[in-house]
């Protein structure tokens, strides 16, 4: 006949194979032929664990504690459990004690600190991280999580050295090779960004979210096709991502491929309908291709999505222009600048329809708030110093499309307008010159 410590082994036998219902069941079983049992108490409420029936196990720990209340693994136990519940207060009390039955406890401070960082407690989980280190400095994982502090705090040198010394720990530690990626492309060095991820990508081919990370940095570098390749990649292990196909799109749009990239918006909507930047980039793309009815549906739907999103109002607010709806143009990029006063570019736009509408007091006024904005918006200069040469203010005019051309030493129109500026106030070399150039530069622009 059994007795309670041997149903308790056949448990943990059960418990190894994952088997945690039949486990529960030999451990219950333990407890009744000895209800004093801690042992099977503290199993079975890590089986309860592994099962994600926390409160179950936060009560099995408790039972510990009544037998061993000096029991530090057991408070531990018990942190872990109401963690997982997200009782964060209770689970940082109860690291806490545990700590306090054994100071050496490392792996105490270690998700204590976990528990402040989840809080955004971030003093508190650096000093429980740094004792952590101190008492176990082989524990790669405690250098990730301090890692992560250090890339938050937009230390990314630190963070890297953290990231560094648990891969000499484990150099296979996928996390701290993600983040040490993440690290060095916060820092700006895309290369050695792109070379991490490969790394990353090396141990665990599978990895959908590297694959997407590098396909970002490969975006930024301009490097498109490779974007392309990882976002193909990172499609095949997970083709449910509305955000991956509608990023691919983003890419087969920068190489002018828009039959792609429309076909990959439609695909990231039909996953996922409530992807606002799939209906702004497809509204792009339609306009591209001159559908401009379908763009402003898609436009329409983005801001009826996200009734916040500035770029929809903006881009809508285009299209309206592009129509000649000036009002309604108007309309859209006064909201946009509703929703960000500083938005340089909504001020200029805003400009440019009160002019087409004759509101040129309104305009100047937009077009001089974007310069204040922007400084060096070489269109807000050019859009004012048109509007002042109409007005007959030749100096204004001339001081403005000037600066245009310091800003924008090949903008053929300017050179071309300030020509007339210069004709009007009798400086006919000067005129004569800034006709010139505005023609060489058009020549070239059509040999282009």
């Amino acid at each position: 006949m059994f007795n309670e410590v041997d149903v308790l082994h056949r448990g943990l036998a059960l418990q190894e194979k994952s088997d945690y219902d039949l486990a529960i069941d030999a451990f219950s079983e333990a407890i009744r032929l000895n209800p004093k049992f801690a042992e099977a108490y503290y199993a079975r409420g890590n089986a309860y664990e592994a099962k994600g029936q926390y409160d179950m196990a936060v009560a099995d720990y408790g039972r510990v504690l009544q037998f061993s209340p000096k029991e530090p693994v057991a408070y531990y136990n018990r942190g872990a459990a109401y963690a997982r519940k997200g009782d964060r207060a209770k689970a940082i009390a109860e690291y806490t004690e545990a700590i306090r039955l054994d100071p050496q406890y490392a792996r105490a401070y270690y998700n204590r600190g976990l528990a402040y960082f989840k809080m955004s407690r971030l003093e508190e989980a650096t000093a429980d991280y740094a004792e952590a280190i101190r008492l176990d400095p082989e524990d790669a994982d405690v250098y990730v999580s301090r890692g992560l502090i250090h890339a938050l705090g937009g230390d990314p040198d630190a963070a890297i050295a953290d990231y560094d010394a648990a891969l000499r720990i484990n150099p296979r530690h996928a996390k701290a090779l993600g983040n040490r990626a993440n690290a060095l492309a916060q820092k700006g060095d895309a290369e050695a960004a792109a070379g991490a991820y490969g790394e990353l990508i090396a141990l665990e081919p599978n990895d959908a979210k590297a694959r997407t990370n590098r396909a970002m940095i490969y975006f930024k570098m301009g490097d498109y096709d490779r974007a392309i390749d990882d976002y193909t990649e990172a499609i095949r292990i997970n083709p449910k991502s509305g955000r991956t196909y509608c990023n691919r799109g983003i890419a087969h749009a920068k190489r002018h491929q828009n039959d792609k990239a429309l076909a990959d918006y439609d695909e990231a909507i039909r996953l996922e309908p409530k992807n606002v930047e799939a209906h702004l980039c497809r509204g792009i793309v339609r306009i591209a291709q001159g559908n401009r009815g379908a763009a402003l549906e898609d436009y329409d739907e983005a801001v009826r999505l996200d009734p916040k999103v500035s770029r929809g109002y903006f881009h809508r607010g285009t299209l309206h222009a592009l129509e000649g709806r000036l009002d309604r143009a108007i309309a859209d990029y006064t909201e946009v600048v509703r929703l960000d006063p500083n938005d340089a570019f909504a001020y200029c736009h805003r400009g440019v329809a009160l002019t087409r509408k004759g509101e040129i007091d309104a305009a100047i006024a937009d077009y001089t708030e974007a310069i204040r904005i922007h400084p060096t918006y070489a269109s807000a200069y050019y859009n004012r110093g048109l509007v002042y040469l109409v007005r007959g203010w030749l100096k204004e005019s001339l001081a403005d499309l000037t600066e245009t051309l310091r800003l924008n030493p090949d903008f053929a129109k300017a050179y071309a307008s300030r020509a007339m500026c210069y004709q009007r106030l009798g400086e006919k070399a000067n005129a004569d010159a800034d006709r010139a150039r505005a023609d060489e530069l058009a020549a070239a622009g059509a040999c282009a």
